[in-house]
């Protein structure tokens, strides 16, 4: 794959920089779905999916021509590739992310939107299967839906909760012990006037 690589990338570079989009999102995902031992027609069907989000018209031109060159590129009798799993790819992906994310240029907010809802609709594709499938703890190098945060938010809510409740029972508790000293106050009163009134007879 290395002759398909060296000539294959750099184009599939140039051709997504034509189409203004992030050739390092779109690039990584691109060759995903071309090394894949999908059929070519299923190839074709994902590739159309996926340009479909990024240019208006002549999709399937641009995917004829990404297919050609991949095929071109590829050296003769290469056995095809094993399949890869959407995490395998997802991980791949935002593997090639990161180290693009120091010279990252600025994109459009129509780019980022286009990006934002493709990322997130194969994010939702991940957490299905998990569920589906009822995985136990999934391997460190997978892509999973990061819970941290919202395992955070939800402690920090519960311990407000808590504190909350507590901070009434303090207040209710000391509403009592204020009624209780109130009453026992009004009860010596009442006893010394009671006193008082038995010395005068």
């Amino acid at each position: 794959m290395a002759a398909a690589m060296s000539d294959f990338e750099p184009w599939l570079i140039d051709k997504l920089k034509s189409l203004k989009t992030d050739e390092n999102v779109f690039g990584s995902y691109i060759t995903g779905i071309l090394e894949s031992d999908e059929t070519a027609d299923e190839k074709k069907d994902a590739l159309e999916g996926l340009l479909a989000e990024i240019v208006d018209n002549d999709t399937s031109t641009h995917v004829t021509e990404i297919l050609d060159k991949w095929e071109a590129s590829k050296p003769k009798g290469e056995a095809p590739k094993p399949t890869k799993d959407v995490d395998a790819q997802l991980a791949k992906l935002m593997e090639s992310q990161a180290p693009a994310a120091t010279a990252r240029r600025e994109y459009t907010d129509e780019e980022k939107k286009i990006r934002d809802a493709i990322l997130s609709q194969y994010s939702q594709l991940s957490d299905n299967e998990h569920d589906e499938e009822n995985v136990e703890e999934p391997e460190s190098g997978d892509l999973v839906k990061n819970t941290n945060a919202a395992d955070v938010a939800a402690a920090a809510r519960e311990r407000r909760e808590q504190a909350r409740l507590e901070a009434q029972k303090k207040k209710e508790k000391d509403k009592e012990d204020r009624e209780k000293q109130k009453q026992m106050k009004e009860e010596k009163k009442e006893k010394r006037k009671t006193q008082k009134g038995e010395r005068k007879r």
